[in-house]
């Protein structure tokens, strides 16, 4: 396999998966009724006249991934989609030529070559595809990645929930995008490598972390922070419990009856293994989730004071302490650095 002619199948001149077209047609019908077969039922319109469009969706699976090349062969005129919530899967999409315009939890941004982003399940989702657009997108499981993401952090911190905004191809996110392109490829060329029965599970494991470090989410601190030494049930009962209720009131009481055992080995669990004790656990994850909800509060028109009463503080001005203590600044500034006045 020539390098130059897989560079052309990511650079938006060719397409990737070429051997494995799914379905090839310049029916506009016959891509709604196949494209919602693909991924969910979905309304999709041409905005600007009726082009003679050449469609192409190429596809392969891997385990539960399912990777994805379309191209709507739109010579002009825009193609307009819009998504209601998939519940059950996450949608990473990549540009490959051309930009798309998205509006996703009431953000809009324009996802150009070189970057990528995930559509969440919940969300609803508008995207524009501009004359030429051609990209690539990746079905990952919730379910699956989920269940992963509790299994390297011990325990389940709820629902997962990633940033919307596009992320550039570097780092982490490089790394995704370099995989998915190998395991694309080979198997296109029919290698059997990464479809081996002992091979698979871990590549899409793989891809799956490298995922979750690539693209900013609600739990990225738990998943950056180090791995924790193996704590008794216990303690991870109580900070599931804690990971999921961390905006209500909790007591102390209520995180012994969680526990199932005394208020002493509860506190003796939380010293030995995570080095602080319940309640103070519950306030820095706390204060966790009011730092990552400031800085994007500007985009969601929020104050300090309703950010703090969403993340279960209900005495502002400890809450301005604690939070200044921990992150060297003043909730106010973290605000204003995101560019609310």
């Amino acid at each position: 396999m020539m390098y130059a002619e897989t560079h052309r199948r990511w650079d938006g001149t060719a397409m990737p998966l070429p051997s494995m077209a799914r379905l090839v047609t310049r029916d506009i019908n016959e891509v709604h009724q196949h494209m919602c077969q693909m991924f969910c039922p979905h309304d999709l319109r041409i905005d600007g006249g009726s082009p003679p469009i050449d469609f192409r969706h190429h596809q392969a699976s891997l385990k539960s991934l399912t990777f994805n090349a379309t191209d709507y062969g739109n010579p002009y005129g825009k193609v307009v989609v819009n998504i209601p919530p998939m519940d059950a899967l996450y949608l990473v999409q990549f540009s490959l030529a051309g930009v798309a315009e998205i509006t996703q939890d009431k953000a809009t941004f324009v996802l150009h070559p070189g970057e990528m982003c995930v559509l969440n399940p919940k969300a609803r989702v508008r995207q524009t595809f501009g004359d030429g657009y051609k990209h690539f997108t990746v079905k990952v499981d919730k379910d699956g990645l989920e269940a992963l993401l509790a299994q390297e952090l011990g325990f389940r911190p709820g629902e997962l929930h990633f940033s919307p905004r596009p992320v550039r191809l570097e780092g982490a996110a490089a790394a995704f995008a370099h995989l998915v392109r190998t395991v694309c490829d080979d198997l296109d060329e029919g290698i059997s490598g990464f479809s081996h029965a002992r091979a698979a599970g871990a590549v899409e494991q793989a891809l799956q972390r490298l995922l979750l470090a690539a693209v900013p989410h609600n739990h990225i601190d738990l998943f950056d922070a180090p791995a924790f030494t193996p704590a008794p049930y216990y303690v991870r009962r109580v900070e599931e419990f804690i990971h999921q209720h961390a905006c209500d009131a909790i007591t102390l009481d209520e995180m012994i009856a969680v526990s199932g055992v005394s208020a002493r080995s509860l506190h003796a669990g939380f010293r030995r293994f995570r080095d602080t004790t319940p309640m103070n656990y519950l306030k820095s994850h706390r204060l966790e989730l009011a730092h990552r909800q400031l800085r994007s509060a500007a985009d969601d028109g929020l104050t300090v004071t309703e950010v703090a009463l969403a993340c279960g503080f209900t005495h502002l001005s400890k809450f301005a302490r604690d939070y200044l203590e921990r992150f060297g600044e003043r909730p106010s500034a973290t605000l204003k650095r995101t560019g609310r006045h």
